[in-house]
């Protein structure tokens, strides 16, 4: 999959560098741009793939209200298809709670001087509240075989703006230090891993455009991390975790 995100930046690049050496003020080079405003709601979550086996069972989960609004610039070099950017100010996160046997991370109970920290191996439930704030870049190839249906494959990138990760686990113990660690009993302690996720995310970018009328259109897209949100080095949790999102929305056309 990494293929298909170099290879779709570079077919972009290589447009937009063509782009730049035509005259944009000719009345053809112009009808050749399209320009929506776009917003959206991202419906997905940060998470492992596949679901490890220390996660037993998920108890609930909560996409909570995730906006996206952005600007799309779209360039048509041929009959049926086209290449656009859609640089996007956007909301990827959620809250879940689970069910885990033995799930690796870092606590802390209580507060203040008397707070105590723990690194280990946790069985019990853990709950966990995301909400990430992104400057998100797709950008994407489109195809349209009629005058309504659009199709869409490329990559994205992102920065992160703002970050929040943190949750709280309980009703279980952990063994402090690993696996065969002592035994301590966690009735509530929590985490906040905010500061750990990396600053930048790229991935797979695929989606599907209707016209609805000459200037509204509807959209349903998913962006589906390559990378993980936290770096290797991080032992806070033992496994990558992936930006995984869908967004319903639309686009104004002027």
């Amino acid at each position: 999959m990494k293929k298909i995100f170099y290879i779709t930046l570079a077919i972009a690049v290589m447009l937009s560098l063509k782009l730049n050496a035509q005259n944009v003020n000719s009345q053809d080079s112009i009808s050749k741009f399209q320009f929506r405003v776009t917003a959206g709601l991202n419906i997905g979550g940060l998470t492992p793939i596949p679901l490890p086996n220390n996660i037993r069972k998920v108890k609930s989960y909560n996409p909570g209200l995730n906006p996206s609004i952005g600007l799309e610039g779209l360039y048509k070099f041929h009959k049926k298809w086209s290449v656009g950017i859609n640089p996007r100010v956007e909301y990827k996160g959620m809250k879940v709670k689970d069910s885990v046997l033995y799930f690796h991370t870092m606590i802390q109970q209580g507060e203040g001087p008397e707070a105590a920290s723990f690194e280990g191996d946790f069985t019990g439930t853990n709950y966990t509240e995301a909400k990430n704030l992104y400057l998100g870049v797709p950008v994407f190839v489109q195809f349209t075989p009629g005058k309504k249906w659009h199709y869409r494959l490329g990559g994205y990138f992102a920065f992160l703006l703002k970050p929040e990760f943190q949750g709280s686990v309980s009703d279980g113990y952990i063994r402090n230090g690993g696996s065969k660690g002592e035994k301590v009993i966690i009735s509530s302690a929590t985490f906040d891993f905010a500061d750990k996720i990396k600053k930048f995310d790229y991935g797979i970018y695929a989606g599907i455009n209707r016209d609805i009328c000459e200037k509204f259109s509807l959209d349903l897209s998913l962006q589906w991390g390559l990378g993980s949100a936290f770096p290797s080095t991080f032992t806070g949790i033992s496994f990558p975790m992936h930006n995984v999102f869908a967004q319903i929305g639309g686009g104004y056309r002027f």
